[in-house]
């Protein structure tokens, strides 16, 4: 039997952490405010000293390094995180933002020492271009496909990386690797199709043809998604996504253009989590009241806690909004302050979980993470 990886953490602890978090979603009072900081594969992959380019070119090896990766979160981080790996306690996947652009026709670059990116040379211009959209197989090209053979490599190897909490039973993260399932959105996808430039301009000019497309890749998105739970054998219960590109429009182009086919999404789902980075104050109100929103999910350090408490307090869950700059470049006095902040702001509402806004820099020192902590257990606690 392969050696088991041993998590240093109590069984008991994380059993705490995940009802902490429960409770929270479900807009109850835990003894606290939960703390979950979005620390990404860049951030973990040079703590355990795996270079970028073996991450993302081998299955075993980026199953492997998922497992020490989270384990070292898990045994320095101060968080409330209890999932192991991905959202169903599993290894997975991981091309980052580029798995739904990189199988709809887009470059995907992978440099040596840092993540994969789209290359910015968008293919899609007119009409006709939407016709070939349509006959795109998003299950079987571009890094779709690669997905699929990563999750069955992972699978192959799975019992030979068993893990254990500290107490706890043993379990095989390979054992059914999770695909991605998480989307960039419609509107961020098109502009990788388009050119960001030519995408915001279009919107202006040719609404109907950014309609037609954002509609066509709602229903790529879906489709991907049907095959990803029939796959990998997970109800289609909830879900999470993102649409950071989105922040960029008016609340007239949002609702008319891009609102229906984030909407055609939402319909299929039951609690949908929902991710923007930017300034998003002026969409607050249609995320929800139209789109139906439940979680905002590591919401932008940009947007105001006023108007995040005013419309969205005691209706959503929100989870965020520390700005990752002050945990990156600040004092650990600086980051606790703003941490304060956002419990004064929001914590009275419940359904309040502490997280960066969003994505906390690699650069960032361990006792700034940990800062958030130490201002949730000194001014998060519930009467």
């Amino acid at each position: 039997m392969a050696e088991i990886i041993e998590i240093g953490v109590p069984i008991e602890e994380i059993a705490q952490r995940e009802a902490r978090v429960k409770a929270t979603r479900a807009f109850q009072a835990p003894d606290r405010v939960p703390v979950w900081p979005a620390i990404n594969t860049r951030f973990w992959l040079p703590k355990i000293d795996v270079p970028h380019r073996l991450y993302f070119g081998d299955p075993e090896i980026m199953l492997r390094s998922q497992i020490l990766g989270y384990k070292w979160i898990f045994e320095h981080v101060d968080t409330d995180q209890f999932a192991f790996l991905g959202s169903w306690g599993c290894g997975w996947t991981d091309f980052q933002n580029a798995s739904e652009s990189g199988s709809l026709g887009c470059e995907v670059v992978f440099p040596a020492d840092d993540l994969p990116w789209v290359s910015g040379k968008g293919w899609l211009r007119e009409e006709r271009d939407l016709r070939r959209l349509e006959k795109i197989d998003i299950i079987d090209s571009g890094i779709n496909a690669r997905q699929v053979a990563y999750r069955h490599a992972m699978r192959a190897v799975a019992e030979e990386y068993p893990v254990r909490f500290k107490g706890g039973p043993v379990f095989y993260p390979g054992e059914n690797a999770a695909l991605t399932l998480q989307s960039c959105g419609p509107f961020t996808i098109a502009a990788d199709l388009m050119g960001e430039v030519e995408l915001l301009t279009a919107i202006r000019d040719k609404p109907e043809l950014v309609s037609e497309l954002l509609d066509i890749l709602a229903g790529k998105i879906l489709t991907w998604l049907d095959y990803c739970w029939k796959e990998m054998g997970i109800p289609n219960r909830d879900y999470g996504m993102a649409d950071d590109l989105a922040s960029s429009v008016s609340p007239q182009s949002f609702w008319e253009v891009i609102l229906p086919s984030l909407q055609r999404i939402r319909r299929a789902f039951g609690w949908f989590s929902f991710h923007m980075c930017g300034k998003a104050d002026h969409l607050l109100q249609i995320l929800v009241d139209e789109l139906q929103i439940n979680e905002f999910n590591g919401f932008g350090y940009q947007t105001s806690l006023e108007s995040v408490a005013r419309i969205m307090g005691g209706r959503v869950v929100l989870q965020g909004n520390v700005n990752p700059m002050r945990i990156a470049f600040g004092s650990t006095g600086e980051v606790e302050a703003e941490t304060k902040l956002v419990i004064d702001r929001l914590g009275k509402y419940r359904g309040l979980i502490l997280m960066d806004g969003a994505n906390i820099p690699p650069e960032a020192p361990l006792a700034n993470i940990n800062a958030m902590m130490v201002a949730a257990k000194m001014y998060g606690a519930y009467p």
